[in-house]
Formats: C-alpha cells, sequence, structure tokens
C-alpha cells in the first residue's frame, strides 16, 4: 500500500499544498485556524507522517532534539526523558535520548554522536558538576545546548534544575513535624551537582556531626547497603532521607528484613516520586519534581537567543508528596 503523500492531504482537507505543508511544518503562520485544523485532521486520518529528511534538506532543520541522562537503569531519568518527550511531540519534533553511563567519558562520545545526528539542540543531564563541563561547552559552540536537571561549572550554558536546598528543607520540616529528631541522610553521588546540593543542604540544616551513609551511586544495591548500616544503628537514628528515589527502595527493603518497622522505628523519604514509589509496601514520602515546567523552560531556552543562555542556574521547587513510609495515617 503506497504511503499518503502530502498533496494527498491537501487534497482531503480541501486546501493547497503549500498551506498543508505550512501546518504539518510546525509553522502555520497566517493559516486559518479552520484550515490548520482541517489539514491536522486529514493528516491523522489518512495516517500521513512527516518527512523529516526532506524537512531537513527544505530548512536546515531536523525537528529532532537530543537529551543526554547519566543512566537509563535509574527509573527517575526514564521519568525525566519522558516528560522532555511529551514537550518535544506538542511541538511536532521528535527526540533521541542516549544514556551516559555515569561514565564524563561516555558522556562526552554520546554528545559528540548526537551533534553529528544533526540535532537542532540538545539537553544534558551531566554526569559530574566538575568533569562534564568541557565538553558541553564544545557542543554550545556547535548547537543550542542546555543543562537539565544538574549543573557543570566550565559549561558556558544555563541549567534549569530543581531547587535542592528548597527541597530538602521540605523533607526536614515535614520530619520535624513529626516528631523524628535523629534523622540521618543517605547520599550518593557527590560528583553531581544534585547529589553534591543534596548533602550540603541536609549537613546546613542539621549540622556536621548528623549521621549520614555515603555511597558511590544512586542504585537500589547502595540502598540495600545504607540499610544493612542504618539497620546497625537503629536505636540511634528515627528517620532517613535519601538523596534518590531508588536508594530508598533499596534502604527500606532491607530494612524490613531486619525487622526494622518502616515508618515505626524508622521513617523514610525519597527525592524523586518515581511512579514506583506509590506501588511499594509502605508507598514511600518523596519530592515531585515539576518536569513538565522544567522541560518547558529548558526547550524554550534551547529556541532563545545564544545570549538568553549564558552560564547560570535556573531553579525549580518541588512539591512534597507524603506517603506512609513517614506518615502511617498518609493515604496509600
Amino acid at each position: 500500500m503506497t504511503a499518503p503523500r502530502l498533496l494527498d492531504v491537501a487534497a482531503a482537507a480541501g486546501v493547497s499544498r503549500a498551506t498543508a505543508s505550512r501546518v504539518l511544518a510546525g509553522t502555520p503562520r497566517n493559516v486559518d485556524p479552520d484550515l490548520a485544523r482541517r489539514v491536522e485532521e486529514a493528516a491523522q486520518r489518512l495516517g500521513y507522517r512527516t518527512n523529516h529528511s526532506a524537512r531537513a534538506l527544505r530548512t536546515g532543520t531536523t525537528g529532532t532534539v537530543g537529551v543526554v541522562v547519566p543512566s537509563l537503569a535509574n527509573p527517575y531519568f526514564v521519568q525525566l526523558a519522558d516528560a522532555i518527550a511529551q514537550q518535544v511531540r506538542a511541538a511536532g519534533g521528535q527526540l533521541v535520548v542516549s544514556d551516559a553511563a555515569n561514565s564524563p567519558t561516555i558522556e562526552a562520545e554520546q554528545i559528540e554522536t548526537l551533534l553529528s545526528g544533526r540535532v537542532d539542540g540538545l539537553l544534558v543531564v551531566p554526569v559530574s558538576a566538575a568533569a562534564s563541563g568541557a565538553a558541553v561547552r564544545a557542543a554550545a559552540g556547535r548547537a543550542p545546548v542546555v543543562l537539565f536537571d544538574r549543573w557543570a561549572r566550565g559549561s558556558g550554558t544555563v541549567a534549569v534544575t530543581l531547587d535542592n536546598a528548597a527541597a530538602m528543607g521540605l523533607l526536614l520540616d515535614h520530619l520535624d513535624g513529626l516528631g523524628r529528631r535523629r534523622i540521618a541522610m543517605v547520599a550518593a553521588g557527590q560528583a553531581s551537582s544534585s547529589g553534591a546540593e543534596r548533602l550540603a543542604a541536609f549537613t546546613a540544616a542539621r549540622g556536621a556531626d548528623a549521621p549520614t551513609v555515603l555511597l558511590p551511586s544512586f542504585t537500589t544495591d547502595a540502598g540495600r547497603t545504607a540499610g544493612r548500616r542504618i539497620a546497625g544503628r537503629r536505636a540511634e537514628i528515627d528517620a532517613v532521607v535519601c538523596g534518590a528515589d531508588v536508594l530508598a527502595v533499596g534502604l527500606v527493603s532491607t530494612l524490613q528484613r531486619a525487622g526494622v518497622s518502616v515508618p515505626g522505628e524508622i521513617a523514610v523519604t525519597g527525592f524523586d516520586d518515581t511512579e514506583l514509589l506509590e506501588l511499594l509496601d509502605p508507598p514511600i514520602t518523596s519530592l515531585r519534581h515539576p518536569l513538565a515546567a522544567m522541560a518547558e523552560r529548558a526547550l524554550a531556552l534551547l529556541q532563545a537567543p545564544a545570549a538568553d543562555r549564558t552560564e547560570d542556574v535556573e531553579r525549580f521547587t518541588p512539591q512534597l508528596v507524603v506517603r506512609s513510609s513517614t506518615d502511617a495515617n498518609a493515604p496509600a
């Protein structure tokens, strides 16, 4: 069966080929809204798909945004990429996602691969605050680049991130309100700006002597390691703030196997509000990141003049989502 052509869409909508082309290319300026709606409906009815290669030759753009995340093994970065994809699709574009395997070297390789594929812009969640900046700066000299969720020193471009200090304040205020006074933190990934900021905010609020468990990575296995250490100090600790949801998942399961009641003996929080937290027993309190708003802002910056992308950090405040891992009376 022959694939529908642009001419077929134009005929079905009763418009000229030029009008159909402008609407489907995402540039329906000076097109009557009713005509634009007819074109879109005809394209959907016929199963028409935009020829991105032809558009690239015609306009010099591909309609493609690249995103590099530290690791797709972490459900948070899958959720983050999906939030960006929804915004890109709504604008008529497409997203290509690359996994940096938590390595600045692989991250630099993935950035180069995406740029070679002629993406129109690039969002990078940097692996390292210290080591990712050089590759990002080089990329920003070739295409629009915005950092997302994390920042990197010397990147030469703007970062759209979470306000980690405000986020930590929400969690600690919540635990204090529940009468939890012996609060520990399970922290990981201090090479990343998010990991370092979360630990710094906890230490600033609770003091340098507050108990902390420092781990090499954001993984459930690391959370299990923390769970064994916390279980051995159960008399000294009545709440734990985890620097990521994956840490909280590993921690809670290990505490329960050790016979530690959550939240009876020890309350536990995550930090990312990934969807899996609602499915656990108990469901885990966490922070809902405004990923849709962050993605919308980051994509707007990609399309803005280069002067709007000078090295800076724009911070968004999360929402506390209370579940029964901290408050047994919270809705399940």
